[in-house]
């Protein structure tokens, strides 16, 4: 009897033992398995890939706050559909949480992003991102753009050449064009925006560019269907709206600028560029005035917007063109004289300031305000005519030389006027030889120009030789030449007085 009571024992010892180890077996098996990593930038990479940019863009914004590589990756999908507030938002968000290179790049792009909206603090984020990453790329694109808006262009294109090398693409060749646009080289500035929209069909920035480029260059009929798809694929793209409006300004077509004008100042509350647009698109459309006749309609309205808005510099220029047409080049100096103040490097106040002061027999002040506008803009051949014309005036005739020499030997200078005015200075200085070749050329390029005729004629006196002088100086009068002193002499000559 022991002895079974003792086998029933071990019996059921082993079952409990048993038992105890199936327990922990099962303990084993439901031990919490290893968390899963979850990487959104990875996640919104693969939505991308599959064509799904808003749900990119959802997964992205759900952790921008906390994640500085998806605030980044955010920024740029932002500015690549022109949407650039929420993209500035998103590059700030990154430098937050960012450190060393990569907070660089943040700042680099949202100093580049706040430029483009014309942002004030744009100088002090590009500043702040080339602190943080000395040599990064886009601390130097940024670093590249401000010192476009400091006036030191050929630094600006010295450190977009470096990013450029440094393999920057489309971004890069954008800064690149930008700062050779500041530089008035608008040929090279052409051609690296379109560079970089060949790296980058996408790029709003560069094919805004390039349409401000060609409306510069008399090209504005180019630039409008440009920016009409811009417009198409990125609706939030400010900057397309502004320089749609501008465009359409230079066709004369300033009901539909202001409807740009507009748009682009209430999508961009704060923007104070887009708000002066607004004003600008009046000025143009005051100005329709002036051109149907209207001057004393044109002036009324402009000293209205003047008063709204007495810091405006386009403004103070379309009222001194609408005074100027009134003959009220007393109103128009005012005018002129306080838009430079206002914009002391305005190369186009520059111009008409001189301009006026050449209707008021001025011609050593205004040749001062010509050579301040043909620096600024050294690639502005009608700048630089006007400086040669203004100098032969003020009786300067080496300096005149010198800027019309070079101007003329341009390969695509075609102006008669350039080529008129320094044969003058040629024969007012006596040099009757040199004045030869230069006229006979303004009278090849422009046939029926009486002031080339003359001066020809003028030269020919010069060399004594009454033939030349006789052919010029009738040429000139058959073409409505009405000066009395060369047609005084033409008619002696023809009487058969002889040049002594």
């Amino acid at each position: 009897m022991k002895r079974c009571a003792l086998l029933l024992l071990v019996a059921l010892s082993a079952v409990s033992a048993a038992s105890d180890d199936k327990k922990k077996d099962d303990k084993k098996g439901k031990q919490p398995a290893a968390p899963v990593v979850v990487d959104p930038v990875m996640d919104a990479d693969a939505k991308l890939a599959a064509g799904d940019v808003d749900g990119a863009i959802r997964l992205l914004e759900a952790v921008m706050s906390t994640n500085g590589a998806a605030a980044l990756k955010l920024g740029v999908l932002r500015e690549g559909r022109g949407e650039i507030d929420v993209a500035v938002d998103a590059y700030r968000a990154a430098a937050a949480t960012l450190t060393g290179p990569a907070k660089g790049e943040a700042l680099g792009r949202m100093a580049v992003a706040q430029d483009a909206r014309g942002m004030a603090e744009a100088g002090a984020t590009a500043a702040t991102a080339v602190a943080a990453d000395p040599e990064g790329l886009w601390p130097t694109i940024a670093a590249s753009r401000q010192r476009v808006h400091e006036g030191k262009a050929d630094e600006a294109i010295a450190l977009a050449q470096k990013a450029v090398a440094a393999g920057g693409g489309a971004a890069a060749t954008a800064a690149l064009a930008y700062a050779q646009e500041a530089k008035g080289d608008m040929a090279a500035a052409e051609a690296s925006y379109r560079q970089a929209i060949a790296a980058d069909p996408k790029a709003v920035s560069a094919t805004v560019g390039l349409a401000t480029v060609l409306r510069k260059t008399g090209r504005a009929g180019e630039a409008e269907p440009m920016l009409a798809q811009v417009i198409e694929a990125s609706p939030g793209a400010v900057e397309a709206y502004k320089e749609m409006a501008r465009v359409k300004i230079a066709l004369k077509r300033p009901q539909e600028a202001l409807a740009d004008a507009n748009l682009a100042a209430a999508m961009a509350e704060n923007d104070a560029e887009a708000q002066a647009l607004v004003v600008e698109v009046r000025v143009a459309g005051a100005l329709q005035s002036l051109a149907a006749g209207q001057a004393d309609l044109a002036v009324s309205d402009l000293m209205q917007l003047r008063d709204k808005n007495p810091e405006s510099v386009a403004v103070r220029l379309g009222l001194a063109k609408a005074q100027i047409a009134r003959r009220d080049t007393a109103g128009a100096l005012a005018e002129l004289q306080k838009a430079v103040e206002l914009e002391p490097k305005n190369a186009d106040a520059l111009y008409q300031l001189g301009q006026v002061l050449l209707l008021r027999r001025d011609a050593a002040s205004a040749a001062a305000a010509f050579q301040k506008a043909a620096a600024l803009e050294p690639a502005n051949t009608a700048y630089a005519t006007a400086l040669g014309s203004a100098l032969v005036g003020a009786q300067q005739f080496a300096p005149a030389i010198d800027v019309l020499t070079r101007l003329v030997e341009l390969p695509d200078y075609k102006q008669p006027d350039g080529f008129v005015s320094l044969g003058q200075a040629y024969v007012q200085g006596k040099r009757y030889k040199d004045a030869l070749p230069v006229l006979q050329k303004a009278t090849s390029i422009a046939p029926e120009n009486a002031d080339a005729w003359a001066t020809l004629g003028w030269a020919y006196f010069g060399l004594k030789d009454a033939a030349k002088f006789k052919e010029s100086a009738a040429k000139a009068r058959t073409l409505g030449y009405k000066e009395p002193t060369l047609l005084a002499y033409l008619k002696r000559i023809e009487g058969g007085e002889t040049i002594k």
